[in-house]
C-alpha cells in the first residue's frame, strides 16, 4: 500500500488555521494525491484479509488533487474565516522543522515538499477507480474531512 499525504496531518494545523489564519504545509500549487487514514484502514482489511491481493501495488489517494490554495479555501468555508495558504520559502520551513525534529529528518521533509511544490503529485483517475474498487465506496473527500474537524473544533 502506497498513500499519498494524510489528510489527518492537517489536523495539528489548529491554532495557525483558526488563529492566524494561514494554511502553512508547503503542499505547493500543482496539487499532490492526498487520503483520509480512514480509507487507508479500510484498504488494510481488505489487502490483508481476503484473497488475491498478494504482489499487488495499491496507491491510496483522495478523489481530488489537494493544493496549498484549495486546502486554505475549503478551510476557509468550514471555519467561516478567511484562511491564506502561507507558501512559506522552502529552507524557511526547513528551519521551522530544525526546532523540534533532527536535521536530517527536517531536510528530508523539505525534499519531500520541494517535490511536491516543483512537480506536484496528483492521483491518476485509475488510482481512484482501483481503490474505489478495494474498499467498496469512492474515497473519501478532503472536504469532508474538513467539515468534520472543523465541526469537532468549534464544540
Amino acid at each position: 500500500m502506497r498513500p499519498g499525504y494524510f489528510f489527518q496531518n492537517d489536523a495539528q494545523l489548529k491554532p495557525v488555521l483558526t488563529g492566524a489564519g494561514l494554511y502553512p504545509n508547503p503542499i505547493g500549487k500543482a496539487g499532490i494525491a492526498a487520503v483520509d487514514v480512514r480509507d487507508i484502514a479500510d484498504a488494510a482489511v481488505v489487502s490483508l484479509t481476503t484473497d488475491g491481493h498478494a504482489g499487488k501495488t495499491y496507491n491510496l489517494v483522495g478523489p481530488d488533487p489537494l493544493s496549498g490554495p484549495s486546502a486554505a479555501a475549503i478551510w476557509s468555508q468550514f471555519l467561516n474565516k478567511q484562511v491564506r495558504y502561507a507558501d512559506i520559502p522552502l529552507e524557511a520551513f526547513e528551519e521551522q522543522l530544525r526546532q523540534i525534529f533532527p536535521a536530517w529528518l527536517a531536510k528530508d521533509l523539505r525534499l519531500m515538499f520541494q517535490g511536491y511544490e516543483d512537480r506536484g503529485f496528483a492521483p491518476s483517475n485509475a488510482d481512484v477507480a482501483s481503490l474505489t474498487s478495494l474498499i467498496g465506496h469512492a474515497p473519501r473527500r478532503y472536504e469532508d474531512f474538513v467539515r468534520q474537524t472543523a465541526a469537532e473544533w468549534s464544540k
